[in-house]
């Protein structure tokens, strides 16, 4: 399966990982990434590491590169050097930026990592913004996490700010989601007789799969709407039928594996998907789907009984 995404930038200040798993500072780890943007790297070497990581707008970019049998610290060397930039261990939070940036932001200003369970990352941020200006405020839509960053009374403020917010909005009623899958509604009729019927596409393109369906079925008159995401026509019951089990075959979601990186008891994926990445781990899941096995250059993904596998860089 062929994917096409083009890769996150990250305009933060800061991206927290909190880590359960770290390795230790003298683990071999290998990794391999392809046109990965560098802040997520820096994020997923501080994963392996067990640091928060705090990442200065300046550092952006995508890299491609190799390497095997290096520590951590070692990797962060590398690639630091190697891309231009510096790192800092400060207590357990690597910071990631330029020498001269290192040398001239840590002042009387501190950092601030605050959980939202109630509301959307996004919108608490805007809150902070609109609220505090002199904070500056960044997010871990992965984590959940509002990151503030400035002098101590300001985020005194904020974190009170976002912990009311987000106490409001526990208090919304809760909606029943469904389970995501691809679903069919239908009129039914005897044999032989047409049914209008609509079936909802969750992850593909739908002008692609309905001219195959076309193609199988030219006699039917079928069509796509973008807007519902619906592929609605006229045909048999049975016809149905066969068009769904086609349309299963086709809806899938376009990953993109930007990296693995492996260490002696563990692995992680940094995959892309719809201009977001996320680190994953065997067991984890995205968009419905989850991640069954990790390999060299590979990562499989499964779905009930259905599955996938990308390959890094597709």
């Amino acid at each position: 399966m062929s994917v096409r995404w083009k890769p996150l930038l990250i305009v933060c200040l800061a991206l927290l990982a909190l880590v359960s798993s770290p390795v230790s500072a003298s683990q071999m780890v290998n990794m391999e990434f392809q046109q990965a943007p560098l802040v997520d790297v820096f994020q997923i070497l501080g994963q392996l590491g067990g640091y928060n990581v705090l990442v200065d707008p300046s550092v952006t970019g995508d890299v491609s590169f190799v390497l095997n049998d290096l520590t951590v610290e070692e990797a962060l060397d590398l690639v630091t050097r190697t891309t231009g930039y510096r790192y800092q261990l400060v207590g357990n939070t690597l910071v990631v930026a330029s020498e001269a940036r290192l040398k001239a932001e840590f002042g009387t200003e501190d950092v601030r990592f605050v959980s939202v369970k109630y509301v959307e990352v996004e919108a608490a941020q805007k809150l902070v913004s609109l609220m505090v200006p002199g904070v500056r405020s960044y997010v871990d839509p992965a984590l959940d996490l509002v990151i503030l960053y400035g002098v101590t009374s300001d985020l005194d403020v904020a974190e009170q700010v976002l912990k009311q917010y987000d106490r409001q909005g526990s208090m919304r009623p809760t909606q029943t989601v469904p389970q995501a899958q691809s679903v069919a509604e239908e009129t039914k009729g005897e044999e032989g007789q047409l049914v209008s019927s609509s079936i909802t596409l969750l992850y593909a393109e739908g002008a692609p799969i309905l001219d195959a369906v076309r193609q199988g079925f030219p006699q039917r008159e079928l069509v796509w709407n973008d807007q519902t995401r619906m592929l609605t026509g006229l045909a048999t019951a049975e016809e149905w039928e066969q068009i769904r089990l086609m349309v299963r075959e086709f809806d899938y979601p376009d990953f993109v594996v930007k990296g693995i990186l492996s260490s002696a008891d563990q692995m992680i994926a940094l995959v892309e998907y719809q201009g977001r990445t996320s680190m994953l781990k065997v067991g984890e899941g995205l968009h419905g789907w989850t991640v069954q096995k990790i390999s060299d250059g590979t990562v499989e993904f499964v779905q009930g009984s259905r599955g996938f596998t990308m390959r890094l860089g597709r």
